[in-house]
C-alpha cells in the first residue's frame, strides 16, 4: 500500500477516535442551528477567562474536528461557530473582550453545563495536539512573543532608582543647628549625634542602592537572554532542524557568541569577559542563595586560628568582603559594561536585526519568515521600516479586531 494512502488511513482512524471521545464529552451537542436566527438576537455571556485561556481550541474542536458551521471575521469578532445543545441554539465566539457563549434569549440551558462540557472537550483536544505541538517546536515552526520592552523597562527602572539612591548617599543628611545657640570655643563643628545621623543616612542610602543594584543586574541578564533569542530570528539566518531548541538550552554566554561571533573582535571579547566577571562575582551569588563558584561562600576551620575562606586571598573579590556588598563603584562598573553590551548588540552588523527587536515584532522561526527578515535587511533600512510598518498594521488590526 502506498505511504500516502497509509498516512491518510492513519489520519482517518485518529479523527474517528477523537470524534468518539468528543461525542462522549459533548453529549447533547449538535451542529444544528436555525438558518434564520441572527446571532445578534442571542444572549451573550463571558465565562471567566481562566476557564478558556486558549479559546482557539474551541474553534478547532467544533469547526475542524466536528464540522460545525462557522463564520469568519466581523466587527470586533474574530470567529463564531454555530450549533445547539439539547435542541437549543448556541454559539461560541471570540470577541475583542474575550471568549463568549451565545444562547437563545429564552434559553433554559445552564451556562455552567455548557462551560463544563466544553472544558472537558478541550482537555481531549489538548491531548490530541500535544505530540503535534512538540513536533512543531522541535522543527522551529513557532513564534515567540517579543517582550523586550518589558524586560528593558524593568532593568532601566532599577538602574535609575539605584543611580538616584547612590547620589543621595553622597549628600549629607540635612540637620539644622538649634537657632540662637552659638558655637563654644573648642566645641566640634558637628555634635556626635549629628555625625551619627549622617553616617546612618549614608549607610541606609548605600544599602538601598545595593538592593536596587542586585535587582538591576538580575533584570539586565533576563533582558539579555530574551534579546538574544529575538536576535537569533531577526538575523534572518536559517536554522538547522532542532536549532531553536538547541539554542534555548545554551548558557547565556554561548547564546551571545552564537548571535555575535567574537572572532577577530578583540573589544567584544573584552566586553564579554567583563560581563562574565559581573555574572560570577555579583549576579550568581545573589541569585543562587549566596553560593560563589570559587568557594568564596565556604569557610573552613584552621586549627588554632579560626575560620578562613576556602578561596583564600580571592575573597577580596567577593561582594561579602565589604560591609555593604555592592557600592557605587560596583554600580558604575556594571552600568559601563551593560552599556557596552547594548551597543555591541544594537549597532554594526546587528543594527537592522535590533530594529525589529525595538519595534516589538514577534519573531517567527520558520524558514519562510526567516527568509522574509533576511530579504528586508538585504534591501536596506527603508525596506526594514516598510516591513515593520506592514507588520504593525496587521498586528493592531488583529489585536483590536478592526476587520
Amino acid at each position: 500500500m502506498p505511504k500516502k494512502i497509509e498516512k491518510d488511513a492513519e489520519a482517518d482512524e485518529v479523527l474517528t477516535k477523537i470524534r468518539k471521545r468528543l461525542g462522549k464529552a459533548l453529549a447533547g451537542f449538535s451542529p444544528d442551528f436555525p438558518a434564520d436566527l441572527d446571532r445578534w438576537e442571542m444572549e451573550s455571556s463571558r465565562p471567566a477567562a481562566e476557564l478558556f485561556p486558549v479559546p482557539e481550541l474551541v474553534l478547532f474542536a467544533f469547526r475542524n474536528i466536528l464540522g460545525w458551521r462557522w463564520s469568519g471575521v466581523g466587527e470586533k469578532v474574530r470567529w463564531t461557530v454555530y450549533g445547539s445543545v439539547l435542541g437549543e441554539p448556541v454559539g461560541f465566539e471570540l470577541r475583542k473582550f474575550g471568549f463568549t457563549i451565545l444562547r437563545a434569549k429564552d434559553s433554559k440551558l445552564s451556562c455552567d453545563r455548557i462551560v463544563g462540557q466544553v472544558g472537558a472537550a478541550m482537555r481531549q483536544i489538548e491531548d490530541l495536539l500535544a505530540p503535534f505541538a512538540i513536533e512543531q517546536t522541535r522543527s522551529g515552526n513557532v513564534l515567540i512573543v517579543n517582550r523586550f520592552g518589558e524586560f528593558e523597562s524593568r532593568y532601566r527602572y532599577f538602574r535609575d532608582k539605584a543611580h538616584k539612591t547612590f547620589a543621595k548617599a553622597d549628600k549629607p543628611a540635612k540637620h539644622s543647628k538649634p537657632k540662637g545657640k552659638k558655637k563654644k570655643k573648642g566645641e566640634p563643628e558637628f555634635p556626635v549625634g549629628m555625625i551619627a545621623a549622617m553616617l546612618n543616612h549614608q549607610h541606609a542610602a548605600q544599602t538601598e542602592g545595593y538592593y536596587l543594584t542586585t535587582a538591576m543586574i538580575e533584570a539586565f541578564f533576563s533582558a539579555l537572554e530574551h534579546r538574544l533569542i529575538l536576535l537569533l530570528a531577526f538575523r534572518g539566518s536559517q536554522l538547522n532542524p532542532g536549532g531553536l531548541e538547541e539554542f534555548l538550552n545554551k548558557s547565556w554566554d554561548k547564546k551571545l557568541k552564537t548571535v555575535f561571533p567574537l572572532t577577530e573582535n578583540h573589544q567584544a571579547g573584552v566586553t564579554l569577559g567583563k560581563l562574565r566577571r559581573i555574572k560570577e562575582r555579583l549576579r550568581n551569588p545573589f541569585s543562587h542563595g549566596g553560593v560563589e563558584n570559587d568557594g568564596g561562600s565556604l569557610f573552613f576551620h584552621l586549627p588554632g586560628i579560626g575560620v578562613v575562606p576556602a578561596n583564600f586571598s580571592n575573597f577580596a573579590d567577593s561582594p561579602r568582603f565589604s560591609f555593604v556588598p555592592i557600592k557605587v563603584d560596583n554600580f558604575d562598573e556594571c552600568c559601563s559594561v551593560f552599556d557596552a553590551v547594548h551597543d555591541m548588540l544594537s549597532t554594526g552588523p546587528l543594527a537592522l536585526p535590533h530594529r525589529f527587536v525595538d519595534a516589538g515584532v514577534d519573531p517567527s522561526f520558520d524558514a519562510e519568515t526567516l527568509s522574509e527578515y533576511a530579504e528586508a535587511m538585504a534591501k536596506g533600512p527603508d525596506a526594514v521600516e516598510q516591513w515593520i510598518e506592514r507588520w504593525g498594521h496587521n498586528w493592531t488590526t488583529h489585536a483590536n479586531m478592526d476587520y
